[in-house]
């Protein structure tokens, strides 16, 4: 698995070698140069493959297994439930990259067909079909292929935590949490068994690593790869996960609406109506959200759905940072759609 990461990190940076000496500049914006839409994917993989995350995952059961929203071969959201133990658990991560003239914002979502608890769901009021919760990763473009990590943001339940990689970047409308940590150049976070909060610090619940023992499971690690793995058991600590595109896979199908389609609870953004969740039956009705139904952190300033489809904006205002920090995008494929 390592030789497979290794050979993989060697073709990424020879990608983005190629791609500097093509634009003549290094740092600069793939949509600004006379490049191939196909050579502006490459270059914005081969960002999100580099700093695709470490992931710590509590694991009490199978159902902590991290996959693909069609695991079970369809894109309908309220059978994930009843599919979950026969569908196939391969281990994917969605994701997305924006860039504004200073900075490019990579976001990654992890998706679980359920959300349960210890207790047994008919009674214990907490479960739920689907389960998507996001990071957001904040990189300035400082003229090298990679740039320089500057926030990490991560999805736990109705909050947004948010950790720094620098002294360069303060407290805004959200509060530093802590320092975030790398692992060959890959940010670390924790996910919590049952529930799937994210956090980017080991000690942020007992739900990570403690909890999951005491229900005879423990705490899986999954690293960027070129193949999805399915872990051998709760216990595995070297699982191989495949990167897929939320803009090729679940943006197209953001108008498929509704009971029995892909998703539901249908909203307004900026004129144009999205959908808020995937749709969802089981126990509590509709209650994961989609990238870009997301509303938390929003304050007085915020809309649902910016933390995702207006990256610059969201992150400027849930921190501070030193510097110039434009809000203004050269690639937002996202909002390009909207506009059109």
């Amino acid at each position: 698995m390592y030789r497979s990461n290794c050979a993989k990190m060697v073709c990424v940076i020879c990608i983005l070698v190629l791609w500097a000496i093509a634009i003549g500049i290094l740092g600069c914006s793939a949509s600004a140069q006379l490049v191939t839409p196909r050579e502006a994917e490459q270059f914005y993989e081969s960002l999100a493959w580099h700093y695709g995350p470490v992931i710590h995952q509590g694991a009490a059961s199978d159902q902590d297994y991290i996959t693909a929203l069609d695991f079970d071969g369809d894109w309908i959201g309220n059978n994930n439930w009843e599919n979950q133990p026969t569908g196939d658990l391969s281990a994917y991560v969605y994701y997305s990259v924006i860039e504004s003239k200073t900075h490019w914002f990579l976001f990654y979502s992890l998706f679980h067909p359920r959300d349960y608890t210890y207790e047994d769901c008919a009674t214990s009021g907490g479960c739920h079909e689907n389960d998507l919760e996001s990071i957001q990763l904040t990189v300035e473009k400082d003229g090298t292929p990679f740039g320089k990590p500057k926030t990490l943001e991560t999805l736990a339940h109705d909050s947004i935590y948010l950790y720094i990689f620098d002294e360069s970047v303060g407290s805004g409308f959200l509060r530093v949490t802590g320092k975030a940590e790398l692992e060959g150049g890959h940010p670390l976070v924790y996910v919590e068994a049952l529930g799937h909060g994210i956090y980017g610090h080991k000690g942020a619940s007992s739900s990570i690593y403690y909890f999951p023992r005491l229900l005879g499971g423990g705490t899986l690690t999954y690293r960027v790869g070129e193949q999805a793995e399915v872990p051998e058991s709760t216990k595995d600590g070297n699982i191989l996960y495949k990167l897929i595109s939320i803009y090729t896979t679940m943006w197209p199908r953001r108008d498929s609406i509704g009971d029995g389609r892909t998703f539901d609870r249908p909203f307004e953004y900026r004129g144009h109506v999205l959908s808020a969740s995937i749709d969802g039956d089981t126990f509590c009705k509709d209650s994961a959200n989609t990238p870009w139904g997301y509303k938390q952190a929003t304050g007085a300033t915020l809309s649902r759905g910016d933390w995702f489809l207006d990256p610059a904006r969201a992150v400027a205002f849930h921190a501070s940072f030193e510097g110039n920090f434009s809000l203004e995008y050269v690639y937002n494929p996202f909002l390009d759609d909207l506009r059109n």
